[in-house]
């Protein structure tokens, strides 16, 4: 099974195509229902052979195309035995990634698309009415707030904006500790095992964000996008994060291949669509200034240019900034 689940990624469409008709013919000749009861019966096989082989990766190099396979015909219950792979991916990349940092790569974007696709983003869309529904439940019935209920709220709105100046490692200890205190007693529900994945593996990302390889820094982005869209339902969380990416991400943005900057821009997009204006003074200050005089210095020589130059990355570069300044000055709540 694992090395047709290992052809079943190739890169080939006729040898992945015809990998999996044979998956479809092994579920007929062994009484399985689909693949996905093909692969959820022998994920404990499957998991352990991959976790073997990625201690030895110089030798497997396609040991991510199994997991790819494996996870895009799979379930969330396959996420238990495979969160115990990431964690082994995660210490090896904490102790040494110069020459395997793109198959690890490959493996975690394809478990934060699988995450995606499992724990679907339009959850953090209903998360808020229900929360604020829930808070007003607990409110008194003659609409009257508590001195502890107006005493959070303005603790929360504090904290809030120094995390938007920056100024969260300057916090008091006596402020911290009481917001930790007013945080428990409102019981704040424990972050989920696929969040915690995430915010792992957007811990990672950034150390790796300056990486003096191209492609790991193009790899990196691509998996640092789909972190900040599973974490957006957990704001608490997301916006430390981001707080933590930001300077690394500035650098992408201002000060590197154009590839990179076309690839950052589009996290910054996907950050400020999740965060809102909690990234508005940074970006105005950062990134708006370098993102204008960029435009301006590139319209001579747009305006003269022929045909050719539409498919030139100087061009897409452009387009993509033009097109996205707009929406992301309204997410962002710019004003005028």
């Amino acid at each position: 099974l694992y090395p047709v689940l290992e052809k079943a990624g190739d890169k080939t469409l006729l040898i992945s195509e015809t990998a999996l008709g044979t998956l479809a013919d092994i579920c007929e000749a062994c009484s399985y229902g689909s693949v996905q009861c093909l692969i959820n019966e022998n994920s404990d096989y499957l998991v352990d052979r991959i976790s073997l082989n990625l201690r030895q990766v110089a030798h497997q190099p396609h040991v991510s195309q199994v997991l790819d396979t494996m996870l895009r015909h799979s379930d969330a219950s396959l996420l238990p035995l495979v969160e115990d792979v990431i964690q082994d991916v995660l210490a090896t990349l904490d102790q040494s990634y110069v020459h395997q940092a793109p198959t690890f790569l490959r493996v975690l974007h394809s478990v934060m698309t699988a995450l995606v696709r499992w724990f679907d983003s339009s959850c953090g869309q209903e998360h808020q009415p229900r929360q604020a529904a829930e808070w007003w439940s607990k409110t008194p019935s003659q609409g009257q707030l508590t001195q502890q209920e107006v005493e959070q709220f303005f603790l929360d709105y504090v904290r809030q904006k120094q995390l938007a100046e920056g100024d969260l490692a300057e916090t008091g200890e006596e402020e911290t500790g009481q917001y930790r205190e007013t945080g428990e007693e409102c019981g704040e529900a424990a972050l989920p095992s696929h969040a915690q994945l995430a915010k792992a593996v957007m811990e990672r990302c950034i150390h790796l964000l300056s990486d003096r390889k191209l492609r790991v820094r193009l790899q990196v982005l691509d998996v640092l996008e789909l972190c900040i869209t599973v974490l957006h339902p957990h704001r608490n969380h997301l916006l430390p994060m981001a707080h933590r990416v930001w300077p690394a991400l500035v650098t992408r943005l201002i000060s590197d291949d154009p590839l990179a900057v076309l690839s950052a821009f589009k996290v910054l997009c996907t950050l400020a669509q999740q965060c809102g204006d909690f990234l508005r003074q940074r970006f105005s200050k950062d990134v708006l200034p370098k993102l204008t005089s960029s435009l301006l210095s590139q319209a001579p020589a747009s305006a003269r240019a022929g045909p050719v130059y539409s498919h030139t990355l100087a061009f897409k570069l452009q387009l993509a900034v033009l097109q996205g300044l707009g929406s992301l000055c309204e997410k962002l709540d710019m004003g005028e």
